[in-house]
């Protein structure tokens, strides 16, 4: 539409069923040539054949409400994570900004004033909630880049898992743990999995026959990885898994709470740290070292790392070699014997090695110049 007035016309368009102000121009031929440019472009975005025009009145806490809202509508299992994220650690500074004029300058400094108070691990969570919203933005062509590629990660320092060392602590934790939880911790401890897959284990998931736990169920539906994968049945816990089979009741649910319905994380979390510390364990174990205790002492009975990555539902075998590789039976002896060299009044250095040790070829002696 063009409006004309003292010599002026004013070009008027529809977007997204909304009159909406283009340009003014001198002439009315320049008129008809910008609203037919306008007609043009909007038929080809909504062809698809070009990019929807950027809004600058599209803030950040108005675009992550339909991203969010997108994520619920899939059932991912992000969703609760991603939108805690936003609302302690993003929305509060960047929320009023304009996804539009959103830069990498903005994220890199939201990342070093998280960085100030918070464990890089939270803050490379808050990081990385922040560019999957923005991807998605990206895709649904509300701007053109995404401002989180290219800013760095905060590096963490290397931290040791706690585990359970000894198979003495392991026994004196199941003494200390009450009833309601102590074969879930067993359970844990022989096969590698997380309480989110203990907690919606089924029985029909278990193969007495086969030697095998089928483990592909979780709070969302499906494992963390959304990954079907199975574990073995060891001879440690093959009696609990019978038993367990035996009383199940007519139960669907291995380990069911009150009503039969799935038991809570904390209803879980809280007796077992209380049993840990009764055991005099680690301040800083928790549930999820269970998973780390199967992991290394399978490890050190000399298990194939490869196995257990399948066991763990790795990515890869990288992942698992990362953490646990260092276990491994002898994986220094064959470098014991090196950087040899003698210490005063104290013989040389052997490493305690079955290779056999090379002495270091003595010093030829000066030449003397003739005389």
């Amino acid at each position: 539409m063009i409006v004309s007035k003292n010599g002026r016309h004013q070009v008027y368009g529809r977007r997204d069923g909304k009159q909406v102000y283009i340009s003014t121009c001198d002439s009315r031929r320049e008129a008809k040539e910008v609203e037919e440019d306008f007609r043009t472009t909007q038929r080809k975005i909504g062809r698809g054949e070009l990019p929807a025009e950027v809004d600058d009145r599209r803030t950040l806490r108005t675009a992550v409400v339909e991203w969010l809202a997108s994520l619920a509508n899939r059932r991912s299992r992000s969703h609760g994570q991603y939108e805690d994220r936003m609302n302690a650690y993003l929305l509060p500074e960047l929320g009023d900004v304009p996804i539009s004029r959103m830069t990498k300058g903005h994220v890199m400094r939201r990342r070093d004033e998280l960085a100030m108070r918070l464990a890089p691990a939270t803050v490379n969570g808050a990081l990385i909630c922040l560019s999957s919203a923005f991807s998605y933005f990206v895709d649904r062509q509300w701007l053109a880049a995404n401002p989180c590629n290219g800013v760095k990660l905060v590096e963490s320092p290397d931290r040791d898992y706690a585990w359970i060392q000894s198979r003495e602590e392991i026994t004196r934790l199941l003494i200390e743990c009450p009833k309601g939880i102590r074969d879930m911790v067993a359970l844990a401890i022989g096969t590698g999995m997380r309480l989110d897959e203990l907690i919606y284990l089924q029985h029909a998931d278990i193969s007495i026959e086969r030697r095998l736990i089928t483990i592909h169920r979780g709070t969302h539906g499906t494992t963390k990885s959304g990954k079907v994968r199975r574990v073995p049945i060891l001879n440690a816990i093959m009696p609990l898994v019978r038993e367990l089979g035996l009383n199940r009741d007519g139960a669907l649910l291995v380990f069911p709470g009150a009503k039969g319905k799935p038991r809570t994380k904390p209803g879980v979390r809280v007796p077992f740290k209380q049993a840990a510390k009764r055991a005099k364990l680690s301040d800083r174990m928790r549930f999820h070292d269970l998973r780390h205790t199967f992991a290394s002492h399978w490890v050190l009975d000399g298990g194939d790392i490869f196995r257990l990555s399948k066991f763990l539902g790795h990515s890869s075998v990288v992942v698992t070699q990362k953490t646990y590789a260092h276990l491994v039976p002898e994986a220094w002896e064959q470098d014991y014997h090196r950087v040899s060299f003698t210490l005063p009044d104290r013989g040389e250095v052997y490493g305690i090695t079955t290779n056999a040790h090379r002495d270091p070829k003595p010093a030829k002696p000066p030449r003397l110049a003739a005389v």
